[in-house]
């Protein structure tokens, strides 16, 4: 009973419906999944520790703790305590492992990397990093531990956890007994998340194949960030705030993002239908203006402002970007949508394999409990491949496992080539009603606008 409640069962939304067969059978990898991760640790008992967890954390247990785990097997819970939350086993091979498992099964150069953070409500303040931060479950400052998160898009859209980290708040990493009691290494010192998330970026380039940085405005307002993804060689498009200053190419005025997008003519957007969801085509209006950033002490550089508006609930998204090819206006927000795949990976990993679930005080013991579902739910989304829910497309092929793996193309595009999009271009028409872009305009009211207004 581990497996099949995530692949038949409540795990519906992962995999799908599957035989019981299927289901047998996938039960019956897991340890096989784990060998070669096994074989990474020192001791053989740490690795039946990690078999035990693995199955625990895709099982049906409603709560995917130690506790439950243990009690699952029939094993003695400090052993897995001791595992997870004290032991102090290198949790670096592991993931180098997954990654090479990563880009050889769903690797791709057009591959997207997103990056976001997440916070799990915690109580009390012997958890390491815990502190009163922003916490988006509540929806307001509360007591939480944040961590920062990369999550890779590959072939087929199939996502997964690639690395994580913990953030740990200016309070804690100033307090030498606190992070002594919590054995935060003496190496570590403060980063905001976006520092960690360009770090991050920077070791996942070196391990894994992706062309496209994706991010939410707490990555996208840094410049640091953006400037950083792009002398990596990489492309990005990144949420930013509705204030965010910048002006058009050639001109000087500097406007607000959101004053800029409402001062353009309704001609100058484009109606595009993004992917097929759950409940029907997701279709938006956008638009795309080439505009200069400044920079403290340095020239401004040349970014094009993609502005997403979701034409039946007025939300409105803000997004930087840079291309190293020619990118139109439909394909930076394909590229852009793609950051919903963050929140969908978030969803299944906390809800099927207990990302959220840790029970640890230690620093070590949070990025162990980390590893471990990042094990798991990657263990889920291979057996979702395996199954055949999502088709392997013409440049795969499969392995004596029945496993496909990416046959990755050589990429000839010139490194260094903008993509900055001309004035007006991919004009289009939206569908109607408009949303709120339109309202408080000297145009019609969103109700009142047509097609007719929009360029054919």
């Amino acid at each position: 009973m581990t497996v099949s409640g995530q692949l038949g069962g409540q795990g519906e939304s992962l995999a799908g419906a599957v035989s019981e067969a299927d289901l047998r059978e996938s039960m019956g990898r897991i340890r096989r999944y784990c060998d070669p991760y096994r074989e990474l640790l020192v001791r053989p008992e740490q690795g039946t520790r990690l078999v035990q967890m693995v199955e625990g954390l895709t099982s049906v247990l409603e709560r995917k703790s130690v506790e439950p785990i243990a009690l699952m097997h029939g094993v003695e819970r400090r052993n897995l305590q001791q595992f997870v939350g004290t032991s102090k086993w290198d949790y670096d091979p592991l993931r180098e492992q997954l990654r090479r498992e990563m880009a050889r099964e769903i690797g791709s150069p057009d591959a997207a990397l997103v990056l976001d953070g997440s916070a799990t409500p915690k109580k009390g303040n012997a958890t390491v990093g815990v502190a009163r931060q922003w916490c988006g479950r509540h929806g307001k400052v509360d007591s939480c531990v944040v961590g920062v998160y990369a999550v890779y898009v590959g072939l087929g859209g199939l996502a997964s956890i690639a690395d994580s980290q913990i953030y740990l708040p200016p309070a804690w990493a100033e307090d030498r007994e606190r992070r002594a009691k919590v054995y935060v290494p003496e190496d570590v010192q403060y980063r905001s998340q976006p520092k960690m998330a360009l770090e991050m970026t920077r070791t996942l380039a070196a391990e894994l194949p992706f062309e496209w940085v994706l991010g939410d405005d707490e990555f996208g307002r840094s410049r640091e960030v953006r400037d950083g993804v792009w002398a990596l060689g990489k492309s990005y498009v990144f949420d930013v705030p509705c204030d965010t200053r910048v002006r058009l190419v050639g001109h000087k005025k500097i406007w607000r993002v959101d004053a800029m997008a409402k001062s353009r003519s309704i001609r100058k957007w484009k109606w595009l239908r993004v992917r097929d969801g759950e409940k029907g085509p997701c279709e938006v209006v956008a638009l795309a203006l080439p505009v200069m950033t400044e920079r403290d002490g340095a020239e401004a550089v040349a970014e094009t402002l993609v502005v997403i508006e979701e034409p039946w609930d007025g939300r409105i998204t803000y997004c930087l970007a840079r291309s190293r090819s020619p990118a139109s206006l439909s394909q930076l927000v394909q590229h852009a949508s793609q950051r919903h795949r963050v929140e969908e990976v978030f969803e299944e990993a906390k809800g099927e394999v207990g990302l959220d679930h840790f029970e640890v005080r230690a620093w070590h013991g949070w990025h162990h409990h980390m590893t471990l579902c990042q094990l798991a739910h990657w263990f889920l989304v291979r057996e979702k491949r395996r199954l055949g829910k999502k088709s392997s497309g013409p440049d795969c092929e499969h392995d004596q496992d029945g496993y496909w793996s990416s046959t990755v193309p050589r990429d000839n595009r010139q490194d260094g080539v903008a993509g900055e999009l001309p004035p007006g271009a991919e004009r289009g028409r939206p569908p109607s009603p408009l949303a709120s872009t339109w309202i408080n305009r000297a145009s019609p009211p969103a109700h009142a606008v047509n097609r007719a207004d929009f360029s054919q």
